[in-house]
C-alpha cells in the first residue's frame, strides 16, 4: 500500500518542515537535519524500492525494472544557468551518487518533467509546481524542479529544498520525492558554491539522507563546537571546510583572513562527496563486502549506548551524535598551523569544483571520520558507525548545532539535547577489518546520579490549576488514553491538526538548569507526544509556535524524550495521548 503524506506523517513532515539548505554567515542571518536515514519508521529506515514502480496519469516510473531511481529534470533555467547548464550539473551530482563504491543504488535522468494533463515538457514556476508536486495526484516523476526566480522557494534564506511526494508506510519505501533550486542564488554566492547546493539536497533525495555535521560545525567555528586551540577563525576554516559534510545544513562564509576566500563560502567544498555521506548513503544500499559483517570485508564497526546514569538505572539517550576520527596515523586535533591543501593550494576539476584535499597523515582525522546519531536504527540510546577503514579512532559525543531543527534538523529530536559537558571523548578504539567494536559506551557527564523516586500518577491532572507537583529525580507511573478528556490543546502548524494534552505536571526551578525528560509505553499502543510549558501558555489552545512552548517532541512513535536548559521559574510538562492507550513511564532527572 503506498500513502501520500497526510494524516500523523503530514503534521510530522510540517511541524519540521522540508529539508532545506541554509545560507549563515554575514551573507544572510536568518536560517533555513547525522549522516544517516531522514525517515525512519520505528527503527527501520524509509528507502527507495529496488524494483519497478510507476503509476499516475503518465503511467510514468520513479524506480524501473533494475532498481535504478529515475529523476526528470525542469525544462527552464535556473537563474543565470541555462537549461543546459544546468541539467548537466543535475547529471554531475547524481553520477557522484551512483558511483559510491560502496553503495549500490544508482541514479538516471529519465528525461524531462511531463505537465500530467497535456503530457508535454513544462517549464515548472510558482504557478504550475502543483500539478507536478502534488500528494493527492502523485505523478511518479521525481522531479528536480528549476524555481528560477525563487518564487516557490520564497523569501528568506533558504537555497534549496528536498520533500517526499510519496510514501510507502507499509514497506518502507520511499515512492517518489521531489527537490527545489532556487535559482535567485545562482549570482549571489556563485555557480561552484550552489552546485554544492545541489549536491547537499540531492543526498536528501538520494538515500533520503539526514543532515550531519562533523567537520562542518567546527569549520563555521560555531558556538556549539569545540575549537582546536591555537587557531585563528581563519585558520580553521581554512583547514576544516574542505573536509565539511556535503549534508551539513549551513553554508558559512569565509572570514576576514582567510586564504581560501576566493571561494567565497563553504559552498564549493560540499560539491564534493565526503566520508560521512558516502558512508551514509552506503549503510542504506551497502555493496557487498561494505559492512563489517559481511564476509571477507576489509571495514569494521563501531557500537555502543550514550546514557544518563542514575543510581535506578541507566536511561537511553537519543538524538546524540558520535563522531569516529581516525588517529592512528595523526593526532587530533591536528597541530596548530596545519592546512587541507599544503600551501593552501587549491586543484580545481574541469567544471571548477575543488579537487578533495590530498591524502596526509596531519589530515587523516578529518579525512577519516564519520558519525551516527542515538536511538535512529539500532534500538534507543544505541548506535553503530560502520564502514571503517581499519586503525584507532577517537569516538566523541559532540553537541549538536542547536539552530539544526525544523528543515535544517540533524536527527530524531525536535529540540537539539543541550550538553552539559558539549564534547566527551573516548580517546582510542582499535577496529580491525570484519569486526564490530562493541561497548563504546558514554555517560552523559553533568547530570545528578541519585535514585529516581517513583510516585503514581494523580488525577485529575489535564489542566494546569490541578498538574500534579514533582519534585526530581522522579519516575512517574501514569496512565491514558486518546479518548480521555483533555482540557488543553496543541495547534500544530498548518493543516497539521491538534495535539490534546492529557496529563500535567509541574515542577519549580530556583537555579538555572539542564532537565531531561523521557516518556516511554510500559504497555499499550498507539503514539505519545512530550512537551514542556513555561507557566505563560495561553488559554486553552497552545499554538505549537507560541513561546510558552520551552521545548517538545512529536514523533510518530510512542517513546520521546526532552532536554532543555531552563532558568528559574515554574514549568508544566505535558503528555499527549495521540493516538491509542498506554500505561507509561514519565522519567526526569536534572543537571548537578
Amino acid at each position: 500500500m503506498t500513502v501520500n503524506m497526510n494524516g500523523r506523517l503530514l503534521r510530522a513532515l510540517l511541524v519540521g518542515g522540508f529539508f532545506s539548505l541554509a545560507v549563515s554567515g554575514v551573507l544572510l542571518s536568518s536560517p533555513v537535519r547525522a549522516g544517516g536515514p531522514l525517515f525512519v519508521n520505528g527503527t527501520t529506515p524509509i528507502r527507495w524500492p529496488r524494483t519497478l514502480t510507476q503509476g499516475g496519469a503518465l503511467n510514468s516510473q520513479t524506480v524501473d525494472a533494475s532498481g535504478t531511481v529515475l529523476y526528470r529534470v525542469d525544462s527552464g533555467p535556473l537563474g543565470t544557468l541555462s537549461n543546459a547548464e544546468a541539467t548537466a550539473l543535475v547529471d554531475r551530482i547524481f553520477g557522484l551518487y551512483s558511483n559510491i563504491p560502496t553503495s549500490s543504488i544508482r541514479f538516471a535522468n529519465a528525461g524531462r518533467i511531463l505537465d500530467p494533463d497535456t503530457r508535454q515538457a513544462i517549464d515548472v514556476t510558482s504557478t504550475n509546481f502543483g500539478k507536478i508536486s502534488s500528494t493527492v495526484r502523485p505523478t511518479f516523476q521525481n522531479p528536480i524542479v528549476f524555481d528560477s526566480d525563487g518564487s516557490i522557494t520564497g523569501g528568506g534564506g533558504v537555497l534549496g529544498f528536498f520533500g517526499p511526494l510519496q510514501i510507502d508506510a507499509v514497506n518502507n519505501f520511499q515512492v517518489e520525492g521531489f527537490v527545489v533550486l532556487n535559482g535567485a542564488f545562482v549570482s549571489r554566492i556563485g555557480r561552484i558554491p550552489f552546485l554544492g547546493v545541489f549536491t547537499h539536497e540531492f543526498g536528501h533525495f538520494a538515500g533520503p539522507l539526514d543532515h550531519s555535521q562533523i567537520n562542518g560545525n567546527i569549520a563555521a567555528s560555531s558556538s556549539s563546537a569545540v575549537l582546536p586551540p591555537g587557531y585563528s577563525p581563519a585558520q580553521i576554516f581554512d583547514l576544516y571546510t574542505p573536509y565539511t559534510e556535503t549534508v551539513y545544513p549551513f553554508i558559512f562564509n569565509a572570514p576576514a583572513g582567510s586564504q581560501l576566500s576566493s571561494f567565497g563560502n563553504s559552498g564549493a567544498f560540499i560539491a564534493s562527496l565526503d566520508m560521512d555521506t558516502k558512508n551514509a548513503l552506503s549503510n542504506l544500499y551497502p555493496a557487498p563486502g561494505y559492512r563489517a559483517v559481511d564476509p571477507g570485508s576489509p571495514n569494521g564497526a563501531i557500537e555502543g549506548r550514550v546514557v544518563i546514569r542514575t543510581s535506578s538505572g541507566d536511561i537511553p539517550v537519543n538524538g546524540i551524535d558520535v563522531v569516529a576520527r581516525r588517529i592512528s596515523r595523526g593526532a587530533y586535533p591536528p597541530p596548530p598551523g596545519a592546512t587541507a591543501f599544503p600551501n593552501n593550494q587549491v586543484s580545481v576539476d574541469s567544471d571548477g569544483v575543488p579537487l578533495p584535499p590530498p591524502d596526509r597523515d596531519v589530515t587523516d582525522s578529518l579525512a577519516m571520520a564519520s558519525s551516527a546519531v542515538t536511538g535512529v536504527e539500532f534500538g534507543s540510546g544505541a548506535y553503530r558507525i560502520d564502514g571503517l577503514q581499519p586503525g584507532n579512532y577517537m569516538v566523541q559525543v559532540v553537541q549538536i548545532n542547536p539552530n539544526a531543527t525544523g528543515g535544517s534538523g540533524i536527527g530524531p529530536l525536535d529540540v537539539q539535547f543541550p550538553l552539559i559537558v558539549k564534547e566527551q571523548s573516548i580517546g582510542s578504539v582499535a577496529v580491525a577489518a570484519g569486526v564490530v567494536t562493541s561497548g563504546t559506551d558514554f555517560v552523559l557527564a553533568g547530570f545528578s546520579n541519585a535514585a529516581l523516586v517513583t510516585v503514581n500518577e494523580r488525577e485529575p491532572n489535564e489542566k494546569a490549576a490541578k498538574a500534579q507537583s514533582l519534585m526530581f529525580p522522579a519516575e512517574v507511573l501514569g496512565s491514558g488514553s486518546d479518548a480521555d478528556a483533555a482540557k488543553l490543546k496543541i495547534i500544530f502548524p498548518g493543516d497539521a491538526g491538534v495535539g490534546p494534552l492529557h496529563d500535567l505536571y509541574t515542577f519549580t526551578l530556583t537555579a538555572p538548569k539542564t532537565i531531561f525528560v523521557a516518556l516511554d509505553p510500559v504497555s499499550g499502543s498507539g503514539d505519545m507526544d512530550l512537551y514542556i510549558f513555561s507557566d505563560a501558555f495561553p488559554g486553552k489552545k497552545i499554538p505549537l509556535t507560541d513561546s510558552s512552548v520551552m521545548a517538545f517532541s512529536a514523533s510518530e512513535k510512542a517513546s520521546e524524550q526532552i532536554a532543555v536548559q531552563l532558568g528559574p521559574g515554574q514549568y508544566y510538562i505535558g503528555v499527549s495521548i495521540f493516538d491509542g492507550s498506554f500505561n507509561y513511564r514519565l522519567r526526569v532527572v536534572q543537571s548537578q
